[in-house]
């Protein structure tokens, strides 16, 4: 990125209120919207609809959502500008450490550092939970993604399979000390 966009993008991101919120129950309606849109967007160009659809509504149904909201492992959080929320992210801590579930961050407010922002807060909220390591999973094929985890210090570290309807897909693992 030139220094010019680098600037506008900086500028444009100085005047505006940005927010991190933590969801509670009360935010299932628009967690469940978000949700559904960004991986819509995300994702549809590269799976058959019927696909799409079955995952959509098992992965963001309100029961799951709802389960989700109500876990002690999870957090989810929305990024508002000026009150609109334009991305979310979905923390969990387990036995297993600390995992970056969710970056997602709606068409119109991509390529403004968004998803950086949320990052930064997971890594936060990982440092003071005492973790030495942040996880995240991220599809083979994501080529924007893993560019920007690679560019954060997020190195391979396994995969597993994600199953998306009746297509078994597959995201590599990837780590990241603290």
């Amino acid at each position: 990125m030139g220094f010019s966009k680098k600037w506008e993008k900086e500028r444009i991101l100085s005047m505006q209120t940005i927010e991190i919120k933590s969801l509670t129950e009360a935010d299932l309606k628009e967690l469940q919207q978000i949700s559904k849109q960004t991986f819509w967007d995300t994702f549809a160009e590269f799976n058959t609809p019927e696909n799409m659809d079955t995952f959509l509504n098992e992965a963001y149904s309100t029961e799951q959502l709802l389960t989700e909201l109500k876990s002690n492992d999870s957090q989810f959080y929305f990024l508002k500008i000026d009150g609109k929320t334009a991305a979310y992210s979905k923390e969990n801590f387990d036995e297993n450490g600390f995992e970056l579930e969710r970056i997602y961050v709606l068409k119109d407010f991509q390529k403004y550092g968004l998803g950086k922002l949320l990052l930064d807060h997971a890594i936060s909220a990982a440092k003071l939970a005492q973790v030495q390591e942040i996880k995240l999973g991220v599809w083979e094929h994501n080529e924007n993604a893993k560019a920007f985890y690679k560019k954060q210090g997020f190195k391979r570290q396994s995969q597993h399979v994600f199953q998306l309807g009746d297509d078994p897909q597959t995201d590599f693992i990837l780590t990241k000390q603290l």
